[in-house]
Order: structure tokens, then sequence, then C-alpha cells
């Protein structure tokens, strides 16, 4: 149902239209708040769309349009189930300065009673909207990836963490993390020595660094690399190599093909095949937990102190 220059009243009637004629409101597990640009609303659309597959949600979709302009005006399209699977959808188009009010235009929209993510892709400064994005969410997804400065833009994040951001940058690696902590199973010696082959501007790249500093107390090397990859939602990393205390050596590679093979002195090679997720995929891990990860907060910490480090000796 597309409405045009409308009121927040009269998106929700109809939506409480539509739900009627479906037998009423199904059982949500959250709101899903998402900021994007019109260039970016199907690969938003479509990640949503697959997230919704575990994670029944009112997805609100906001899209600030004629920045410019004098007059504020909400165009809006409401939709259940359709093209976004299982979700209550409401596409928000902002003018003017309807986009500078987006806490009040959504806040009647939500569905009561259940947690509030809000994501978004793009740099919200951009639109003067971050206050606006953190004031009402329990949990706030970003993706410094997408920044024109990766690595800045995670340190942006750093310095204003609150309790309940993450970043996909941080989901990427998740993958990753969990083949090295298994590749530590049984191993005694302490590491003495890590290094890095990747994209020193990946972010994920950084967080992996910051993680195995927090893990295992040796600050890794990053060798910066080019990586080839085939998603640009994996992370930008090539090896982690370890050196033991006695010399004995494990890494871990990933090759161009997505064939990643564990390497550890005395053992045969294993292999296992590490691909890109899609953006759905990492949407629909991160809406698996509402709490706050602290252990992200504890890698994001690291990352922080390394960072400025850097930037003072620059």
């Amino acid at each position: 149902m597309h409405l045009k220059d409308t009121t927040t009243g009269d998106i929700m009637k109809a939506l409480d239209g539509l739900l009627h004629e479906l037998g009423g409101a199904s059982g949500l597990a959250l709101n899903l708040v998402a900021l994007t640009t019109e260039d970016e609303r199907e690969e938003v659309e479509k990640a949503a769309s697959f997230a919704a597959q575990e994670h029944p949600y009112r997805l609100i979709m906001a899209i600030p349009r004629d920045l410019e302009a004098t007059e504020p005006r909400i165009d809006a399209e409401v939709t259940v189930g359709d093209r976004l699977g299982s979700a209550e959808a409401i596409i928000l188009r902002l003018d003017g300065p309807a986009a500078a009010h987006l806490t009040a235009i959504v806040l009647p929209m939500l569905a009561s009673d259940v947690p509030v993510v809000t994501w978004w892709l793009l740099d919200p400064v951009r639109y003067g909207l971050e206050h606006e994005l953190r004031s009402f969410a329990d949990r706030r997804i970003t993706y410094s990836a997408r920044a024109a400065d990766p690595v800045a833009s995670l340190y942006r994040r750093a310095e204003s963490y609150e309790p309940g951001d993450t970043d996909i940058c941080w989901t990427r690696i998740s993958l990753w993390r969990s083949l090295i902590a298994s590749a530590f199973d049984g191993v005694t010696k302490s590491v003495e020595k890590i290094v890095i082959k990747a994209d020193e501007d990946d972010p994920s790249a950084q967080l992996m660094a910051a993680w195995l500093d927090t893990r295992l107390g040796v600050a890794p090397e990053v060798v910066d690399t080019e990586v080839e990859r085939n998603s640009e939602h994996l992370p930008a990393i090539a090896s982690v190599a370890f050196t033991m205390a006695g010399g004995e050596k494990m890494e871990v590679e990933r090759q161009a093909d997505g064939t990643t093979v564990l390497r550890q002195e005395g053992l045969p090679k294993r292999r296992q095949t590490l691909q890109g997720r899609t953006l759905g995929q990492l949407l629909a891990e991160e809406l698996r937990h509402i709490d706050p990860d602290t252990a992200y907060r504890k890698v994001l910490d690291g990352f922080q102190e390394h960072y400025a480090t850097l930037r003072a000796g620059a």
C-alpha cells in the first residue's frame, strides 16, 4: 500500500488494516529500524527478508530524500509479507525537516514490548541522525567497512560506544575466530609471535588483531597484503600465523577459492571452505543477540588504544 504526503497516524491505520485482513498481528521478536539510501534499498530489503525468516519483526526503513526541502513530507509504503517475507514493513521516504525528526516519526510506529534494533549501512553523521538512531534503540548495528575511511569510522564507533553497539565487521570474523579457537584445542605452549597478512584498511582485520591480543596477550603484526575475495562481506584476511615458545609454528591460510588450510607442526593439514556470507546471513547472526556483546566491547577497547597510539605517532 502506497501513501503519498502522509502522516504517522495514517501509516499506522494502513498497517492495522493490512494486519486485520490477514487475521491480526503475528508474534514479533523485535523492531528493526534501518536507515538507508534509495540506492541501497534493494540490498537492505533482501537482507531484511532473509533475516526475517529467523526473526519475525517489524521493519521500519527510513530513506532520507530531499534534505533541502523547506516543508516536511513523508511518503510511505506499507506491506505485510510480500517481498519482505514474514516481516511487517513500513518504508518511509523523508523530505526536509521530516528527516531531521526521525525519532518523533518512528516511535509511534514501534511494536510494543519487544526490543528495538537500529541498523545503518551509511554514515548517519552525514544526515545528522546518529543521536536519533541511538536514542531509542536497545541494540545498534553499523557497518564500518562501507565508510569512506573504514578504520577511522570504526575508531569513531569505539569513541562513542554505548552498550548494545556492534558492527558487521565484527560479525564477519566470527567464522575465523571459531576456526582459530578450535585450532588451539590441545595447544599448551604460549604464543610468542602472531603475524596477520591482511588488508590493513579492513576494519575486520584490525578487530581480528585486537581480538588475538586480548585472548593471547600478544600484539599481532599486521602485514599489509592484497587479498582476493569472492564477497565484499568476507574479511580481507589472507592468513594468521602463530609462533609458539620453542619455535613451533601454526598457520591458518585462506586461499582465493575459499579453501582454508590449517597447518600445525607434527599434524596433517586440515582443510575447510570459508566463503563470504551474504549481508542477510550476517544481519541474522547479529539479531540473535540482543544483549550487549561484552567480547566486542573488550576487543573494541584494544583496537581503540592501538589506533590512538598510531594516530599520536603519525
